[in-house]
């Protein structure tokens, strides 16, 4: 995970904190506001944070022992895309989105589109290719590792991935996404997570506190906006996501 290039970051430093703030994205499908498009996406697709919290504690409860035997739990089939053929579209919105100078939005597509390509061969890797589940494993990975003492790696993501698998079966909202809703959401996730993670780990390299904070602010309130869960209340492990009391 650590492969990624941190390639244009003071072009990333500029626009993203000269023109995120403030700024504000509406969703007419669920009536929220939100401070970045990647939050606003999630929030059409999910619909109901509180979903993915609720499920992931019930999952925790069942793998409690009883005395009595426990029924093999149903196969649930990883939430995948058929990916389009052409060109992306993610990269272009969240950079327009982000600063409206032409050569910092160029720079800005550039570098997620280089995310999206890693993230891509990421997941290929683990065997996990166009699948949306991961995506979200690998959001919840990258958040929770850059901002706690939780060092994340392949195994927690794999498990997280399969606890993804069964919260994404469950939403409405997905059974008539299309593939290309499913691609963006997925591209839009691996492009906020990698802009914290390569942004934190450029800022460590300079010695740059302040930019480091502010990264590390930004996997903290991705993961809170998105999903409504406070990254030092969740740890992962081989076992996936478990959440705090």
């Amino acid at each position: 995970m650590k492969r990624f290039f941190s390639v244009l970051l003071f072009f990333l430093l500029a626009a993203f904190f000269t023109t995120a703030e403030g700024a504000a994205w509406y969703n007419a499908s669920t009536g929220g506001m939100w401070n970045n498009p990647g939050s606003c996406l999630l929030d059409t697709m999910i619909y109901n944070k509180a979903i993915a919290n609720v499920t992931l504690k019930n999952m925790q409860r069942n793998k409690a022992p009883t005395a009595k035997p426990q029924k093999q739990a149903p196969v649930v089939k990883p939430t995948t895309y058929r990916p389009s053929g052409t060109s992306l579209k993610v990269p272009s919105a969240l950079s327009s989105s982000l600063t409206n100078d032409r050569d910092e939005r160029k720079a800005l597509e550039e570098f997620f589109k280089q995310s999206i390509a890693n993230f891509n061969e990421f997941s290929k890797q683990a065997e996990r290719s166009n699948d949306l589940g991961y995506a979200l494993a690998f959001f919840f990975g990258v958040c929770v590792g850059l901002t706690t003492e939780n060092e994340v790696d392949d195994a927690a993501m794999l498990a997280a991935a399969k606890q993804m698998d069964v919260i994404l079966a469950e939403q409405p909202g997905l059974k008539t996404a299309g593939d290309g809703k499913k691609q963006e959401m997925a591209e839009t996730l691996a492009c906020m997570a990698t802009l914290a993670l390569a942004g934190y780990t450029q800022a460590e390299q300079t010695d740059d506190r302040e930019a480091a904070n502010k990264f590390l602010g930004l996997a903290r309130d991705s993961m809170l906006e998105a999903f409504g869960i406070d990254v030092d209340k969740v740890r992962m492990d081989r076992e996936g996501i478990r959440l705090l009391e």
